[in-house]
């Protein structure tokens, strides 16, 4: 705990200096230097350490979940319920119960919404100190009708403070990426903010393509991603064809390794997941289900656990099955983030899969 506090005070008198010298690209040159090499001194003294930074959209949910077929333009009976959300910040919830040590970089709104966000974050053991406040806005609201099956009908978002994260803000945020072992990212930040990871992150970066219309704003950088995953929609928003059955998400996958990804997860809902690196490819069916009771934060349970699997250098279909085996306990939770997720349980449940 000295040298944890120590680091954080040192970094923290480093930011601190750097407020004078922000405009001066040379000062900030040897800001980050010393950052690197406060890092590096860290590292010796917490071996073993797992930093994940994670960039993106942070919001609360508001979820419909229907107790019969759904009727369009009617009144439907059911329930509803608000929760913390938004892509980036599950993934880091999911991460931080994974046992990771978890910095998410995201915008929140100045009303209530994004003062009670916020603080759901840290009880989460999500450290948020790097985030903005858009004092301006309302926190970010993503509003979704789930049908009787618990899957997505439609959703609709409002993410206005989170074009605050600019690439001038993530520079103003630099030794919070300096000093990560990874980065994660989703595709609600703004394109040119998605360069500027590409181009300053020195660690390897897991890009979550998040919905077909924002997908291809990562169109620019995926030669620079390690680690891309998108559902079969989204893939085909990246590569420009539709992707409709099990062997195209596989082929998907492939091509995406093929523009320079080092590892691609093309997930196909209860088909599981198309899976692919430079040695190899394959397909992994999906781990039984005891009960599907909310299917919006799978995806995100899955990009927790291949970025988890990321940290651990695991090979690629031992990723596959991790992420699956997180996605599947997010499944039978009505939460959006299992209060079940846990790495034993996951790897209990990726073993099962693999045996």
């Amino acid at each position: 705990m000295r040298d944890t506090a120590r680091f954080v005070l040192a970094v923290e008198a480093v930011e601190h200096a750097g407020d004078d010298v922000v405009r001066n690209a040379g000062a900030q040159k040897r800001e980050r230097t010393q950052v690197m090499m406060i890092r590096e001194h860290t590292h010796s003294q917490t071996a073993g350490s797992r930093r994940v930074v994670v960039v993106g959209g942070a919001n609360t949910d508001i979820a419909g979940l229907s107790d019969a077929p759904l009727v369009a333009r009617d009144s439907n009976p059911g329930h509803v319920r608000a929760s913390a959300g938004g892509v980036a910040r599950n993934i880091a919830e999911n991460l931080a119960r994974l046992g990771a040590e978890t910095h998410l970089v995201t915008a929140f709104g100045g009303d209530h919404n994004g003062r009670e966000l916020a603080e759901t974050c840290r009880d989460s053991g999500i450290d948020v100190e790097g985030s903005l406040t858009v004092a301006s806005l309302p926190g970010s609201v993503y509003l979704s009708i789930m049908d009787e099956g618990g899957d997505m009908a439609l959703a609709l978002s409002d993410m206005r403070p989170l074009d605050a994260v600019t690439p001038e803000a993530l520079e103003m945020r630099a030794h919070i990426f300096d000093t990560a072992d990874l980065v994660v990212a989703d595709t609600n930040l703004p394109a040119e903010s998605l360069v500027w990871l590409v181009e300053n992150a020195r660690v390897p970066i897991v890009l979550d393509a998040v919905s077909v219309a924002k997908a291809t704003r990562a169109k620019v950088v995926l030669s620079r991603l390690h680690t891309v995953k998108a559902s079969g929609l989204e893939a085909g928003a990246l590569l420009g064809r539709e992707i409709r059955n099990r062997d195209q998400a596989e082929e998907a996958a492939r091509e995406l390794v093929a523009l320079g990804v080092t590892a691609a997860f093309v997930t196909t809902g209860a088909f599981g997941v198309a899976w692919a690196d430079a040695a190899e490819s394959g397909h992994l069916a999906s781990p039984n289900i005891v009960e599907i009771r909310n299917a919006t934060g799978a995806g995100d349970a899955f990009a927790a656990g291949i970025a988890y699997a990321t940290l651990e250098a695991w090979p690629t279909l031992k990723a596959a099955a991790f992420g699956s085996a997180c996605a599947a306990l997010a499944l039978e939770s009505e939460e959006t983030v299992s209060a079940r997720m846990s790495r034993d349980l996951a790897m209990a449940r990726m073993e099962a899969m693999l045996a």
